[in-house]
């Protein structure tokens, strides 16, 4: 088989974001073991890495150079799964009085920054988006311009009034509304951006990294076709909530504040996911499409459930989504070893 480029895209989610990072070690570690490596990194077997919210800090995470001189990348797929299991219930906390006034984010945003804010500040410090490893991509949305804004690293490079410090970028692309306050950023140029999350038009990041990608490893000037990528696709759980006619037809603004945003979200992914598998079936290229997205059972849906016993669900999620996918996990793992 031809070697393809490799492309690596996680969903947005919050909390949920621990199954993606699973499904990572579980990828991380079969490399390892198969090369005999055990300095193999996830990063080092993907061509171009894409991430919303959730999936933007996992992405960043993965590609946060080392200190210069040790070594290349500074965590292992296992650390940013700890960065979830570990600090999950310090980024979503809030004390009563803030719980009460923000009135379940219809007043205010439901947490308050801060928390989030020091622990990316902790976790990449003064590092910048063109510092990262390898070209990707994170989604966010600008209030004030009104149009997407993706942070990419290889655009950063070549010009600085692209690149933003890492822990800017991540707050940006996870302020999800209701949730958080957007974020107010400035570039290296000192120019300033209204932030909210990349997931209000793309919480599944698939499209997008094809797209930017196409362009990026493009053949003498002509952008690529999706049969020339391998594409891996993590989700982090369809949020299975129904909203009934009975429960739906009298709703108003207030009523819709927080469903919106779920159906929103969803339907988006749906159509992503949609497109996407079309594009690569009309190239009869179906087999280098690979969507892990896990059935969420038994599992608090919101993205922001941090209690011990939800995380210890959303565990056994990961854990059954990895068994249940064991052969096509096996063949990305092999795929990318090949291509590598």
């Amino acid at each position: 088989m031809a070697k393809k480029i490799r492309i690596l895209t996680i969903d947005g989610g919050g909390i949920r974001g621990i199954i993606p990072a699973s499904v990572a070690v579980y990828i991380e570690n079969r490399i390892q073991r198969i090369t005999k490596n055990p300095a193999a990194r996830l990063a080092d077997y993907f061509d171009f890495i894409a991430g919303t919210s959730t999936g933007g800090i996992l992405t960043s995470t993965y590609l946060c150079p080392g200190i210069e001189g040790e070594q290349q990348y500074r965590y292992t797929s296992e650390d940013a799964l700890r960065f979830y299991l570990e600090k999950g219930n310090y980024i979503f906390s809030s004390d009563f009085w803030d719980k009460f006034t923000s009135m379940g984010g219809i007043i205010k945003a439901r947490y308050p920054h801060q928390p989030l804010e020091k622990l990316l500040n902790v976790t990449f410090k003064q590092t910048k988006i063109s510092e990262l490893v390898k070209p990707c991509l994170l989604t966010s949305y600008d209030l004030e311009k009104k149009c997407p804004v993706y942070f990419q690293s290889h655009v950063a490079k070549k010009n600085e009034a692209f690149d933003f410090f890492v822990k800017d970028a991540c707050r940006s692309t996870s302020s999800a509304p209701t949730f958080f306050e957007p974020a107010r950023i400035y570039s290296a140029t000192g120019v300033p951006y209204t932030l909210v999350d990349g997931s209000v038009f793309a919480n599944n990041p698939t499209l997008s990294a094809l797209t930017e990608a196409s362009v990026l490893f493009a053949d003498k000037g002509v952008p690529l076709l999706a049969d020339q990528f391998e594409v891996v696709s993590l989700g982090t759980g369809r949020n299975q909530k129904i909203y009934t006619y009975e429960q739906v037809k009298d709703w108003g603004g207030l009523g819709w504040l927080n469903p919106l945003l779920d159906v929103m979200i969803n339907g988006a992914s749906d159509v992503i996911e949609r497109v996407v598998s079309v594009q690569f079936q009309a190239l009869q290229a179906t087999d280098q499409y690979h969507r892990i997205q896990p059935e969420l059972i038994e599992v608090n849906q919101d993205m922001d459930d941090v209690s011990e016993e939800n995380i210890t669900n959303l565990m056994k999620v990961a854990a059954t989504c990895i068994e249940k996918n064991k052969d096509q996990l096996e063949l990305i793992v092999n795929r990318l070893i090949e291509y590598n």
